[in-house]
């Protein structure tokens, strides 16, 4: 455990630095404020801080001060020392942020007594900033997994939704504009009949990779179930949003994977797209004209993109 010792007379300091030594405590000393401050502020901070009221450029109420003021020395626990003893002194330290108070002359065994009770502040402090590192280490494990598709890695349905809704809200907040595409591999179930379940699965994990690569870092990508996919394009009429979808198409083509027994497994893929209109009440509204492009560009023969918009193919 670290400690600092902020007094300007030599003779203290000593004793303070005698009393600490059973702890085998790394100490640094400062003969007034400012370097005390210079040594609390630079590197790693001290657990403890035995600090004088009176000390030349910088008194120990200020340097207490300072100490509040700065999230990164919140957990050092400080101990003022000073030959004031009235109660309004005594106050006026604590409300400085003191967490001690010690009327001079020194009292080894006193001070015994409280730098144990700092360490015992100190060592929870420090416990208790591990589970906090902890927690929100879990926090955001469970976040991944709750906004992840832990096949694809790509946003899951829920968390596409909640995205999706927040963009339409945005667009018609700013009067922008986005497209959506909805995207289902074709003759998807034949690949796991044929191949086995492992194949399905590298192949679609191969597809959300393409997707990544081929879709812009703002384009929010969501897998919605089984081999169905949706993109959201923002800042994006349908039209330009189609070029996406004849790059998507061509890149899915080019997909493959290859199994254990050495076959190679391919796949295309039908698109449909919607692009938002002044008459939506919500992201539902364009995702049911996606689908019904979708289903459209299905039962005209599959491997292309349909608009609601343009009933163009490609």
């Amino acid at each position: 455990m670290r400690a600092l010792i902020a007094d300007d007379d030599p003779v203290t300091r000593a004793i303070l630095i005698k009393a600490l030594k059973p702890w085998n405590m790394e100490v640094t000393v400062a003969a007034d404020g400012a370097e005390a401050w210079e040594a609390l502020s630079s590197g790693q901070p001290p657990e403890i801080a035995i600090v004088d009221w009176m000390m030349p450029g910088m008194d120990g109420i200020e340097l207490c001060r300072r100490v509040r003021e700065y999230p990164a020395l919140a957990g050092i626990y400080v101990i003022l020392l000073t030959g004031r003893g009235s109660r309004m002194d005594l106050v006026a330290g604590l409300d400085a942020g003191a967490d001690d108070y010690m009327v001079k002359p020194i009292d080894t065994e006193e001070l015994r007594a409280r730098v144990q009770v700092g360490m015992r502040v100190a060592n929870l402090q420090g416990r208790l900033a591990e589970r906090v590192v902890e927690l929100q280490g879990a926090r955001d494990h469970l976040a991944r997994l709750v906004s992840t598709d832990a096949l694809t890695n790509l946003y899951s349905r829920r968390w596409w939704f909640e995205l999706a809704a927040t963009e339409f809200s945005r667009c018609r907040r700013y009067d922008r504009s986005f497209s959506v595409m909805v995207i289902d591999l074709d003759y998807f179930k034949q690949v796991n009949d044929t191949f086995g379940h492992d194949a399905g699965d590298k192949l679609l994990r191969a597809f959300a990779d393409m997707l990544q690569v081929e879709c812009r870092q703002s384009d929010i990508l969501g897998r919605l179930g089984g081999e169905e996919f949706a993109i959201l394009v923002p800042e994006t009429p349908v039209g330009a949003a189609q070029k996406l979808a004849s790059r998507i198409g061509d890149a899915c083509r080019a997909v493959k994977v290859v199994t254990p027994a050495g076959d190679e497994v391919t796949c295309s893929c039908s698109i449909g797209l919607s692009q938002v209109q002044n008459d939506d009440d919500d992201i539902d509204d364009v995702l049911r004209r996606a689908d019904a492009a979708l289903y459209e560009a299905k039962r005209s023969g599959r491997d292309c993109w349909k608009s609601h918009q343009l009933a163009e193919t490609t």
